[in-house]
Order: structure tokens, then C-alpha cells, then sequence
């Protein structure tokens, strides 16, 4: 008698292999993608915090709501860019990281600052009393949307003042 694995046992496992993978890579792209928001979100806590300390340290900035930009506030997160072409080409106006590009002084409604991601239309925006909002954009030529951002970040729908273009 042989030894050895039968060819419709070898194609049972493949097959088996396949559907436990078909299964875990949507999971662990949600989860990759969820530590990249939690990243920005973070980044966004941050550079909020140091701009509106700015604010209050120039309050002729405030007024105008121009100043304390990126350049002006001193924290420093990725490198100078321009905004993926978003907003302004100015240096010190954009900071841009591997998966974002952050934006200040962008928002109405007493938004601080804002972070267009890189691989969807999907701008996520921090906010003077602490809070976040999302929206998903129309402003570029991106991928459409694959996940719910809302559901998956944990941030309400009814979001209406936030926006990267």
C-alpha cells in the first residue's frame, strides 16, 4: 500500500485554504485601515491642540482666520507638502505622511484641522470642542469608497462641516 495524500485530498485543504483566506483578508484590510485613521485621528488631537494654542497666542490670526499654520505652530508631523493639490501649494500649509495629507485652517463651524486620505476620497476633520468628523469627498479622481468610514471609525453620519476641498 502507498503513502501519500490522494489528489482530491490535496485539492479539499487548497480549497479549504482558500475560503479561511477569502474570509480574513476584507477583516485585516478593515483592520489596517482603522489603525491608519487612529493614526491621523491622534496626529489630528495633536495638531488641533498646538493650533488653536497658536490662536490664542495671536489673536489677530483668529480674527482674520488666517496664520498659525503648520509652519507657525511649531509640531511637526510627516513632511511639508502641498496638500495632494487639495488646497494651497504654500509648504509650511500641508503636512503629508505616508497615508494622509494634513490640512489646517481649512474648515468652517470651528474646525481646527483636517486629513484628506491618500487611497479614498475620505477627509476626516478635528474640531475646537474635541470632537471628529468625516466625510467622504468628491474632489478627486479616487477609488470610490469600499468601506462604511463611519461605522468602522465610530463617527456619526450627521457630519456637515467637514471637508478637505
Amino acid at each position: 500500500m502507498k503513502k501519500g495524500f490522494t489528489l482530491i485530498e490535496l485539492l479539499v485543504v487548497i480549497l479549504i485554504i482558500g475560503i479561511l483566506a477569502a474570509i480574513s483578508l476584507p477583516q485585516y484590510q478593515k483592520a489596517v485601515t482603522k489603525s491608519r485613521f487612529a493614526e491621523a485621528m491622534q496626529n489630528l488631537k495633536s495638531l488641533g491642540q498646538a493650533r488653536q494654542v497658536c490662536l490664542l497666542e495671536h489673536p489677530e490670526a483668529s480674527a482674520t482666520g488666517e496664520g498659525c499654520s503648520f509652519g507657525d505652530i511649531g509640531l511637526e508631523i510627516g513632511t511639508p507638502g502641498n496638500g495632494g493639490g487639495v488646497v494651497s501649494t504654500e509648504a509650511d500649509y500641508a503636512r503629508e505622511t505616508e497615508n494622509f495629507f494634513y490640512l489646517p485652517n481649512v474648515l468652517a463651524g470651528g474646525g481646527l484641522v483636517a486629513a484628506k486620505y491618500k487611497k479614498e476620497d475620505v477627509c476626516i476633520c478635528y474640531f475646537q470642542d474635541g470632537h471628529f468628523e468625516l466625510m467622504v469627498d468628491d474632489c478627486t479622481e479616487a477609488p470610490a469608497t469600499t468601506l462604511n468610514y463611519f461605522k468602522l471609525l465610530n463617527i456619526p453620519e450627521d457630519a456637515t462641516d467637514c471637508g478637505c476641498c
